[in-house]
C-alpha cells in the first residue's frame, strides 16, 4: 500500500467526482474493509484496507502518516484475517496507546465493523461493506466533502478584519454553518447559523442558506440581515426547517459592531486586556414565526479585540469527570484558560477535545475567531 498522509487541507468540491471514480474502480466484487475518519484531519475521508497490512504512524515509513506529536513513529498495524469481518489491530509499543471503543489495546485486539479506532487525536470507524454499499458510501462521502467545503469561508490574512475558523462535522452533519461577507464601505458581516427540523434535511438546508448568503453585498445592519433571511426562509415553505442565528456587521472605519441573536447564544468579544464581553440582542429563531421583527445592539470595538462565533457543539461537552460544560465554562477558558494561549481555532478544538469524555462528536464543532485590528 502506498504511503498516505492525512492533510489538514480539504479537497475542493471539483475533486469529489474524480475521487469517487477512482474509489469505485477499486471495487472488485467482494466485501471490502475501510477506515473512515470521524475526527482529526480530513473528516469523512475513507481509507481502503487491502491484503497488505496497514501501518499507522508519524514517520514517513508508515503507510498512513498522521503528523502529530501524540502519534508514535510506527504506532499500530492493521491487517485483514481471512474469514473474519473484524480487523486485527496490533499496537507497536506506542507511547500514548491505541484505543478500540475507548479501551486501550494491549498488544493485539480486534476491530469489529462499526467500532472506532483512536490513534492520537484521530478517530476512525471500521466499515465492512458490500460492493453495492461501497459505491453508495463513496457517493455519500463525495457529496459530504463538497457540502462541507462550501460551508467554510476562506481565511482573511490581510486588512482590518483577520479571520480563521475550525469546522468538524458530526456524523451525520447537524447543520451548523458560517459566512463572512464583505460589504460596501469597508464593512464586514458575520453570520453563524444552526438549522433545526427534520434530521434528514438540515445539512442540505444549511448549505442552501449559506449559498444564498454569499450573494449579499450590502445590508443596513445585523437586524436587517436577519429580517432578510427570515423573509426568505419561513419554515412553511421548507418542510418545517428553521434556524437559530447570530449576525454582526462591523464597520472598520468607525469601529462600530452591530449585532443581533435569533434564538442563538451570545458571541464573545475578548478585549485586549482579557476582559470578555457578551454580544447578544435576543430575537426569535429565523424562519419560525411569520411577522417577526428583529432588534439589534451595538458596541464600539477597541483595537486588537477578538470576536468569537461558535455553535453549541463547541461548549456543550461532557468532560472526563462526567460534568456537562456550559457557556460560562467556555467563556472562562477563553479568558484565562488554555484557549487564551491557543494560536488558532484548530488548536482550540484540540484543547477542548482533550477535556471531552468521548472522542466522537455529538454535534458539529464550528468556531470562528476574528481579529479586529
Amino acid at each position: 500500500m502506498d504511503e498516505q498522509t492525512l492533510d489538514t487541507t480539504s479537497p475542493p468540491p471539483s475533486a469529489a467526482p474524480a475521487a469517487l471514480g477512482a474509489f469505485r474502480g477499486s471495487v472488485l466484487g467482494e466485501w471490502r474493509h475501510s477506515l473512515v475518519v470521524l475526527d482529526g484531519a480530513q473528516p469523512g475521508r475513507r481509507i481502503e484496507i487491502d491484503d497488505k497490512p496497514l501501518v499507522i504512524g508519524r514517520r514517513t515509513a508508515a503507510d498512513l502518516v498522521l503528523p502529530e506529536l501524540q502519534v508514535s513513529g510506527l504506532h499500530c498495524r492493521i491487517r485483514i484475517e481471512a474469514g473474519r469481518p473484524a480487523l486485527k489491530v496490533t499496537d507497536l509499543n506506542s507511547t500514548n496507546g491505541t484505543y478500540i471503543n475507548g479501551q486501550r489495546v494491549l498488544n493485539t485486539a480486534y476491530l469489529a465493523p462499526g467500532s472506532t479506532l483512536c490513534v492520537g487525536r484521530h478517530v476512525f470507524r471500521h466499515d465492512f461493506l458490500s460492493p453495492e454499499q461501497l459505491v453508495l458510501a463513496a457517493y455519500e462521502d463525495a457529496a459530504r466533502e463538497s457540502t462541507v467545503a462550501a460551508w467554510l469561508p476562506s481565511p482573511r490574512t490581510q486588512g482590518a478584519v483577520l479571520t480563521d475558523c475550525c469546522y468538524r462535522a458530526a456524523e451525520p452533519p447537524r447543520g451548523a454553518g458560517l459566512a463572512v461577507l464583505p460589504l460596501a464601505d469597508k464593512r464586514t458581516a458575520f453570520v453563524l447559523i444552526d438549522v433545526a427540523g427534520p434530521a434528514e434535511h438540515i445539512a442540505r438546508h444549511a448549505a442552501r442558506v449559506l449559498q444564498e448568503l454569499r450573494g449579499i453585498t450590502d445590508v443596513a445592519g445585523a437586524a436587517a440581515l436577519l429580517r432578510q433571511l427570515h423573509d426568505r426562509w419561513l419554515r412553511g415553505s421548507h418542510v418545517g426547517l428553521f434556524f437559530t442565528a447570530w449576525a454582526g456587521v462591523y464597520d472598520a472605519s468607525t469601529r462600530a459592531l452591530q449585532h443581533a441573536s435569533a434564538g442563538q447564544h451570545a458571541a464573545l468579544l475578548r478585549l485586549p486586556d482579557g476582559e470578555m464581553q457578551r454580544l447578544e440582542s435576543l430575537n426569535p429563531p429565523v424562519g419560525l414565526l411569520p411577522g417577526t421583527e428583529f432588534t439589534e445592539g451595538q458596541c464600539t470595538v477597541a483595537p486588537g479585540s477578538r470576536l468569537f462565533l461558535f455553535n453549541r457543539g463547541v461548549f456543550e461537552i461532557v468532560d472526563r469527570s462526567g460534568r456537562q460544560l456550559s457557556f460560562d465554562d467556555f467563556e472562562a477558558l477563553l479568558a484565562c484558560g488554555p484557549l487564551a494561549q491557543a494560536q488558532s481555532p484548530d488548536q482550540m478544538f484540540v484543547e477542548l477535545r482533550r477535556l471531552a469524555e468521548q472522542p466522537l462528536l455529538d454535534d458539529d464543532f464550528l468556531l470562528l475567531r476574528a481579529n479586529l485590528v
